[in-house]
Protein backbone atom coordinates (compact mmCIF):
# COMPACT_ATOMS: atom_id res chain seq x y z
CA UNK A 1 0.00 0.00 0.00
CA UNK A 2 1.36 3.40 -0.96
CA UNK A 3 2.33 5.74 1.86
CA UNK A 4 -0.43 8.30 1.25
CA UNK A 5 -3.17 5.70 0.88
CA UNK A 6 -2.04 4.38 4.26
CA UNK A 7 -1.85 7.88 5.75
CA UNK A 8 -5.37 8.70 4.57
CA UNK A 9 -6.67 5.50 6.14
CA UNK A 10 -4.86 6.05 9.44
CA UNK A 11 -6.05 9.66 9.67
CA UNK A 12 -9.59 8.49 8.93
CA UNK A 13 -9.42 6.23 11.98
CA UNK A 14 -8.10 9.08 14.14
CA UNK A 15 -10.97 11.31 12.96
CA UNK A 16 -13.41 8.48 13.71
CA UNK A 17 -12.20 8.33 17.31
CA UNK A 18 -12.38 12.13 17.64
CA UNK A 19 -15.87 12.15 16.14
CA UNK A 20 -17.08 9.40 18.47
CA UNK A 21 -15.65 11.14 21.54
CA UNK A 22 -17.26 14.40 20.46
CA UNK A 23 -20.57 12.57 19.90
CA UNK A 24 -20.42 11.17 23.42
CA UNK A 25 -19.71 14.65 24.78
CA UNK A 26 -22.68 16.05 22.87
CA UNK A 27 -24.87 13.22 24.15
CA UNK A 28 -23.86 13.70 27.77
CA UNK A 29 -23.55 17.50 27.74
CA UNK A 30 -26.45 18.73 25.56
CA UNK A 31 -25.67 22.37 26.37
CA UNK A 32 -22.47 21.97 24.34
CA UNK A 33 -24.25 20.57 21.29
CA UNK A 34 -24.85 23.93 19.61
CA UNK A 35 -21.13 24.67 19.30
CA UNK A 36 -19.89 21.11 18.83
CA UNK A 37 -22.44 19.80 16.30
CA UNK A 38 -20.74 21.37 13.27
CA UNK A 39 -17.31 20.07 14.29
CA UNK A 40 -18.70 16.61 15.12
CA UNK A 41 -20.38 16.32 11.73
CA UNK A 42 -17.31 17.52 9.83
CA UNK A 43 -14.91 15.27 11.73
CA UNK A 44 -17.10 12.32 10.83
CA UNK A 45 -17.90 13.22 7.21
CA UNK A 46 -14.80 15.03 5.96
CA UNK A 47 -12.50 13.42 8.49
CA UNK A 48 -13.55 9.79 8.73
CA UNK A 49 -15.71 9.06 5.69
CA UNK A 50 -13.98 11.14 3.02
CA UNK A 51 -10.47 10.35 4.23
CA UNK A 52 -11.24 6.62 4.39
CA UNK A 53 -12.81 6.65 0.94
CA UNK A 54 -9.79 8.58 -0.38
CA UNK A 55 -7.30 6.11 1.07
CA UNK A 56 -9.14 3.11 -0.32
CA UNK A 57 -9.77 4.80 -3.69
CA UNK A 58 -6.12 5.81 -4.12
CA UNK A 59 -5.11 2.22 -3.37
CA UNK A 60 -7.77 0.30 -5.29
CA UNK A 61 -8.82 2.31 -8.35
CA UNK A 62 -5.41 2.47 -10.07
CA UNK A 63 -5.14 -1.32 -9.69
CA UNK A 64 -8.67 -2.02 -10.95
CA UNK A 65 -8.15 0.13 -14.05
CA UNK A 66 -4.44 -0.56 -14.55
CA UNK A 67 -3.88 3.19 -14.77
CA UNK A 68 -1.64 5.18 -12.45
CA UNK A 69 -2.74 8.35 -10.72
CA UNK A 70 -1.89 11.04 -13.29
CA UNK A 71 -0.59 13.54 -10.71
CA UNK A 72 1.06 11.53 -7.91
CA UNK A 73 2.21 14.66 -6.05
CA UNK A 74 -1.43 15.75 -6.04
CA UNK A 75 -2.17 12.94 -3.59
CA UNK A 76 0.30 14.50 -1.13
CA UNK A 77 -1.19 17.98 -1.67
CA UNK A 78 -4.69 16.57 -1.22
CA UNK A 79 -3.63 14.98 2.08
CA UNK A 80 -2.03 18.18 3.38
CA UNK A 81 -4.80 20.52 2.23
CA UNK A 82 -7.59 18.23 3.43
CA UNK A 83 -6.15 17.79 6.92
CA UNK A 84 -5.02 21.38 7.42
CA UNK A 85 -8.31 22.68 6.09
CA UNK A 86 -10.47 20.38 8.21
CA UNK A 87 -8.54 21.02 11.41
CA UNK A 88 -8.50 24.75 10.67
CA UNK A 89 -12.25 24.84 10.04
CA UNK A 90 -12.91 22.90 13.25
CA UNK A 91 -10.63 25.16 15.29
CA UNK A 92 -11.94 28.44 13.93
CA UNK A 93 -15.53 27.25 14.29
CA UNK A 94 -14.95 26.35 17.93
CA UNK A 95 -13.44 29.82 18.41
CA UNK A 96 -16.62 31.36 16.96
CA UNK A 97 -15.26 32.01 13.48
CA UNK A 98 -18.26 30.87 11.49
CA UNK A 99 -20.52 33.68 12.72
CA UNK A 100 -18.20 36.27 14.22
CA UNK A 101 -16.99 38.06 11.10
CA UNK A 102 -13.56 39.61 11.01
CA UNK A 103 -10.31 37.69 10.93
CA UNK A 104 -11.73 34.51 12.49
CA UNK A 105 -14.37 34.27 9.80
CA UNK A 106 -11.79 35.00 7.10
CA UNK A 107 -9.59 32.22 8.51
CA UNK A 108 -12.57 29.84 8.55
CA UNK A 109 -13.29 30.61 4.89
CA UNK A 110 -9.62 30.13 3.98
CA UNK A 111 -9.58 26.71 5.68
CA UNK A 112 -12.82 25.74 3.93
CA UNK A 113 -11.28 26.69 0.57
CA UNK A 114 -8.17 24.63 1.42
CA UNK A 115 -10.33 21.59 2.14
CA UNK A 116 -12.27 22.11 -1.07
CA UNK A 117 -9.06 22.46 -3.08
CA UNK A 118 -7.79 19.16 -1.69
CA UNK A 119 -11.03 17.44 -2.62
CA UNK A 120 -10.90 18.88 -6.13
CA UNK A 121 -7.39 17.47 -6.52
CA UNK A 122 -8.73 14.07 -5.49
CA UNK A 123 -11.67 14.31 -7.90
CA UNK A 124 -9.39 15.24 -10.80
CA UNK A 125 -6.82 12.55 -10.07
CA UNK A 126 -9.37 9.78 -9.65
CA UNK A 127 -11.47 10.90 -12.60
CA UNK A 128 -8.50 10.42 -14.90
CA UNK A 129 -7.67 7.07 -13.30
CA UNK A 130 -11.18 5.98 -14.28
CA UNK A 131 -11.02 7.46 -17.79
CA UNK A 132 -9.72 4.92 -20.29
CA UNK A 133 -6.72 5.83 -22.40
CA UNK A 134 -7.57 6.51 -26.06
CA UNK A 135 -6.10 3.17 -27.16
CA UNK A 136 -8.26 1.38 -24.50
CA UNK A 137 -11.58 2.78 -25.80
Amino acid sequence: MEIYAKRFTKMALIYLVLGVVMGVVIGTQPEWSQRLRFVHIHLNLLGFMTMFISGVAYHVLPRFNARPVPWPNGVKYHFILHNAGLLGMASTHLAGGLWSGGILHAAFVMFAVMTGAGLLIMAGNLYFVLTPAKEDQ
